[in-house]
């Protein structure tokens, strides 16, 4: 089986994991963190091109924690799209806020700006746009409009470290940016999160919130939880940064080669580029215009590891119906009925990429 998706570690982060056993020092609940996880913070925050990154144990923990900081709970309300993973609205949900979901565009399957604008009120205290599959939202006009109403805009980066939008890192044009480090993610810690921002209070705030509100040790001094980063996922991080260039340039290669390859191919929609991005094709998603749960079978059957990124939109998820009131979402019951991922990492071999063409092309000549 070619899985959807491969984590790339070498000797170098074996080693990293090996040093912090043998330091003793396996995590660190001080203000400012241990030491392997203040040199991956400084490493990503330059990286992202930003002042601070606050590294945390979950792409969840960094979205609850950068919303704990803005203040986010009863009365407030979120916006966000809702063609994503559920944890970009539950952290609201479990902070008592009420959330919004916007519809998306097809192309890039971002957040709509014209259903954004229309559903934006005095009410909305954060927009998270996502830039899903590692392609940037539209933050520029996501930005202008949520300034008409003094509401902050945290990007949801989870799948998009190393994409660009107008030649800038996501992550660094919102307030904050959030990140996920899970093992499908584009550099692993195994779990892991980042917060990135400019602010500096607000940097200070991640801090205290990321355990248990200390600065000093048993000080609380606002609420926080055990959000930490420990120290060996940082010693893998360091590593996988080191590496993150080259991780994003085999995997743009690997686009452009199925984009290629399926070009002639009728009734899909491949991924595209926009010309203000510059994505890291975190996840590479055909929409496939009928039979796409039969071409999904028909691929893992001959050992290719295809999947669904996102097979029920938000508005229609059980848990989200219990508490957001519902609103149909045209574009995102849409996507989530027609796309499929193709395994697109960096480490797929010349005969496992030639390979999951062929299939592909075999799928859906059969099913199309």
């Amino acid at each position: 089986m070619i899985p959807i998706n491969k984590p790339a570690i070498g000797e170098e982060e074996k080693n990293a994991v090996l040093k912090v056993l043998e330091s003793l020092q396996l995590t660190d609940s001080s203000f400012e963190g241990g030491k392997f996880v203040r040199e991956f913070e400084k490493i990503f925050a330059e990286y992202v091109g930003v002042k601070h990154a606050i590294a945390v144990n979950s792409g969840t923990s960094a979205i609850l924690a950068a919303l704990m900081a803005l203040e986010v709970g009863k009365g407030c309300e979120t916006l966000t799209s809702g063609f994503t993973f559920a944890s970009t609205a539950t952290t609201s949900l479990l902070l008592d806020a009420r959330v919004k979901f916007v519809d998306i565009e097809l192309e890039t399957y971002s957040i709509s700006v014209n259903d954004l604008a229309r559903k934006l009120s005095g009410a909305a205290k954060v927009v998270l746009p996502v830039h899903l599959y590692g392609h940037p939202a539209q933050l520029d006009e996501v930005i202008e409009e949520a300034e008409k109403y003094g509401v902050f805009v945290v990007e949801d980066a989870a799948q998009s470290l190393g994409s660009k939008y107008r030649g800038k890192m996501t992550g660094s044009l919102g307030i904050m940016g959030c990140f996920s480090l899970y093992a499908t993610k584009i550099v692993t810690c195994g779990e892991g999160g980042v917060i990135t921002t400019n602010d500096d209070a607000l940097a200070e705030k991640l801090k205290m919130i990321r355990s248990h509100g200390q600065v000093k040790g048993y000080d609380s001094k606002v609420l926080g939880l055990n959000l930490r980063m420990p120290q060996i996922e940082a010693a893998i991080g360091i590593e996988q940064l080191k590496k993150i260039d080259s991780f994003i340039k085999a995997r743009r290669k690997n686009a452009l080669f199925y984009n290629e390859e399926f070009s002639k191919l009728e009734n899909i929609r491949l991924p595209i580029e926009k010309d203000y991005a510059e994505a890291n094709w975190s996840i590479y998603t055909v929409y496939v215009k009928r039979r796409r749960n039969e071409i999904l079978q028909y691929l893992r059957e001959r050992g290719v590891g295809a999947t669904v990124y996102y097979p029920i939109p938000l508005n229609r998820m059980e848990v989200f119906m219990k508490h957001v009131e519902f609103e149909p979402l045209p574009n995102c019951e849409d996507a989530a009925e027609h796309v499929l991922s193709l395994p697109v990492y960096p480490t797929l071999t010349e005969k496992e990429l030639n390979y999951v063409v062929k299939v592909f092309k075999e799928a859906i000549r059969t099913f199309l």
